[in-house]
């Protein structure tokens, strides 16, 4: 078993220049992977109606096993991609048990289409030399194409996965590498308020716009979901207009996601310890007034991004219960009322004067985080699943 101190996981993209026979290869494997996946849910339910009870991962892939023995078109497709299905449905349930556990809204497994299928992945064992050679990508039980090499690939591959979105097909490799060295210590602290009219303050008092990525969209995209109205559901026509929206949001997606790379990667440059709010994203955008900002803005992508590359480096990144920061005076430690309108902090106590973000930024920066203990860098122990599949944490598992 690798050493998971001295190694992370790292997932390697590259675009596709596809053939005809390889994109029918993908086509036929995701299908594949999307039967067995729906049959397994089938099964699932029927088992716990007639006797109350669930069925594991461990029992349907045992069945699995037999049923390749006893029907060819199963047999046909490759096992890995079947397995990778019984995992997917197993971690929807485990996500559903959990939610349901916590009291919030569960939302049971549902099946699957065409359109709500886009990937399939295969592990990779250790013996199995690297499927790129070149620009020449080989899929075991699939085909060979030629890829864009926008980078080498690093380590050893994990996993292997292939998904299909609104601009083409895609190659995700999750390789084992080397952990990087750490960052030399810079001395320094901060405290980060995220907003929507700022991105974020920090307690230095820069602050970094906010680029409002779905709003510049926001004409273009309303003109085509407009085309798209108005074609006759059905036809090919909409699908085409259908594929035109859904890459608009992909193009939005894309920004925002780079946009948080680099800021992340400027925090954890420059600062030892980056403290942030432990907000309730999910509670925020209740407030139907405020939602389609918070949203916009995604807070929660750029709070996971940023630790992990802080774990990466070598930096500590803690959440901080963000109760009474803005409240509270940070020169003093007064707590006054601050309704959301006034943007300035004025200490009624010591004459502090600041503003409202900067201001709860300083407090982020003093506090320790509120939880058993802090995201030390390195500390926090992979999931069950993420041992299993080789998963990025900075690569969210399915496209």
């Amino acid at each position: 078993m690798a050493d998971t101190k001295n190694t992370t996981n790292k997932t390697f993209e590259y675009r596709i220049r596809p053939n005809k026979k390889f994109v029918a290869a993908c086509e036929k494997a995701l299908g594949d992977s999307r039967f067995v996946y729906n049959c397994a849910l089938e099964q699932r339910i029927r088992v716990y109606n007639a006797s109350g009870k669930t069925i594991s991962f461990y029992e349907q892939s045992r069945q699995l096993t037999e049923a390749r023995d006893e029907l060819p078109e199963i047999k046909s497709a490759l096992r890995t991609i079947q397995s990778d299905a019984l995992e997917r449905l197993d971690e929807a349930f485990i996500a559903f048990f959990k939610r349901l556990k916590v009291g919030q809204n569960p939302g049971f497994p549902r099946f699957k289409s065409r359109d709500r299928y886009h990937t399939f992945s295969q592990k990779y064992e250790k013996v199995r030399p690297c499927p790129i050679k070149g620009d020449k990508l080989t899929v075991p039980g699939v085909g060979t194409c030629r890829i864009r090499l926008s980078r080498p690939v690093e380590g050893r591959c994990k996993q292997l996965r292939i998904t299909r979105r609104a601009d083409g097909w895609y190659v995700l490799l999750v390789c084992e590498t080397p952990k990087p060295a750490p960052l030399a210590p810079s001395g320094q602290t901060v405290g980060v308020d995220v907003g929507v009219k700022s991105f974020a303050t920090l307690s230095t008092g820069e602050e970094i716009a906010n680029p409002r990525h779905l709003k510049q969209a926001a004409d273009q995209l309303a003109r085509e979901q407009r085309r798209l109205a108005r074609k006759v559901k059905g036809s090919q026509n909409r699908g085409k207009a259908r594929g035109k929206v859904a890459l608009r949001h992909l193009r939005v997606q894309r920004a925002r996601k780079h946009f948080h790379h680099e800021e992340a990667a400027k925090l954890v440059e420059r600062f030892d310890r980056i403290a942030v709010e432990d907000l309730n994203i999910r509670g925020m955008v209740k407030n139907r007034h405020l939602a389609k900002a918070i949203l916009d803005v995604a807070w929660g992508q750029f709070f996971a991004i940023t630790k992990d590359k802080a774990e990466n480096a070598g930096r500590t990144f803690e959440r901080v219960n963000p109760r009474y920061t803005t409240q509270t005076c940070s020169n003093c430690g007064h707590r006054q009322k601050m309704p959301l309108a006034i943007r300035i902090f004025e200490c009624e106590k010591c004459g502090f004067v600041c503003g409202r973000d900067h201001n709860a930024a300083i407090n982020l920066d003093s506090v320790r985080a509120s939880g058993p203990e802090p995201d030390a860098c390195g500390e926090r122990q992979r999931s069950k699943k993420q041992e299993r599949d080789g998963s990025s944490q900075s690569e969210p598992r399915r496209g």
